[in-house]
This record gives structure tokens, sequence and C-alpha cells, in this order.
């Protein structure tokens, strides 16, 4: 068990680095990539999705095992399986970027972001409806969890429909809002649990 409380501990880490991940990719993102398309700093916002994503995989599969149960053991494998497909397409579009291919936008290991909008939204959203349950958690945890989550969903029809407006509402309110409050409140919870 103090494996177990261990590696939660560390997820917590991971989890706080993910919020931390996401505001920095807003700032570049919002900053210098809408403004002037400069390809560095596309290719720099690209690797902040991939440091993100994978410091998810951890996080995810913490969250699970706080869970515990089946539900917990499907959270951390869905979860690690979501990240890892988020961190390829984040490196495959910052080499493209790199290497003056910018026009390849999409993916092939996750098409118009289905693993790191579409997928992570419903991870959240499950996540949320299992924290739920969790006795003991105030109810603004589980219910940001879902609202991340349901924006995460919204943030993927947008992309797909190619809705300007939808995806920098979406974007702005996963990117700086509700991504972060809900990763830096797993962190507490994670990092505190003994």
């Amino acid at each position: 068990m103090e494996r177990d409380a261990a590696f939660r501990r560390r997820g917590g880490i991971q989890a706080y680095l993910v919020a931390a991940f996401s505001i920095a990719y807003a700032v570049v993102y919002l900053g210098f990539v809408r403004t002037d398309g400069n390809a560095n700093a596309s290719a720099l916002a690209w690797g902040l999705i991939t440091a993100g994503s994978l410091s998810a995989m951890i996080a995810t599969a913490a969250l699970g095992s706080y869970i515990g149960g089946a539900s917990g053991t499907f959270l951390a494998a869905f979860g690690v399986g979501y990240s890892l497909l988020a961190a390829t397409h984040g490196m495959f579009a910052a080499i493209s970027d790199l290497q003056g291919y910018a026009g390849l936008d999409l993916a092939p290991t996750d098409p118009r972001g289905f693993a790191t909008f579409g997928l992570a939204g419903l991870w959240s959203l499950i996540a949320g409806l299992e924290l739920r349950a969790h006795g003991g958690l105030r109810p603004v945890y589980w219910q940001l969890a879902v609202a991340a989550g349901i924006d995460l969903i919204l943030l993927f029809i947008a992309t797909v429909t190619g809705s300007t407006a939808l995806i920098l509402v979406t974007g702005g309110l996963a990117s700086v809002i509700l991504g972060p409050a809900f990763w830096a409140m797993t962190g507490r919870l994670l990092s505190t649990e003994r």
C-alpha cells in the first residue's frame, strides 16, 4: 500500500505539471502562434502539448489508483492510452513545424485531436462521475472534472467542424481555466494523500 501511495504522490506532482504546461501552452499559442503564425512558436506550443500529455499519462494512472476498483483500473488504462496518443500527436506536429511542413496538421495517430481533445474529454467526464461517488471530496472537484470533460468534447467537435470562434472559447476554457483548475486540484488531492 505504501508503494501505491508513493505512486499517487508522484502522480500529484505530474498533475501540477499538466496544469502548468496547459497555461504555458495557452500563453505561447495565444501570444505568438495565433498572432503571427511563427513556426518555432507553433513547434513550442505542440511541444508543450506533448509534455503535458506525458505528465497526464502518470497523473491519470495515479487518479485511477486513487479511485480504485474496476473503474479506477479502467480510468488508468484509458488515461494512459489517450495520453500517449495525444503526446504522439503533439510530437508529430512539433516536428512538422520545425521541418517546415506546417501544412501537415492532420496527425495520423490523432485525427483532428480525437485523443487530445475528444478522448481526454471523455476521460475527464467519466473521472468526474466516478469522483462524485467517492466520499469525502468537495462537490466542486467532480463538477469541475465533468465541466472540463464536456468542454474538451466540444473543443473536439469545434476542431472537426472548423469553427474558429468555438475553438477559441472552448480551447481557452480548457487551457486556461477548467483544465488547470482540475489538474491543480488533482495534484493537491494526490500529493497530500498518505
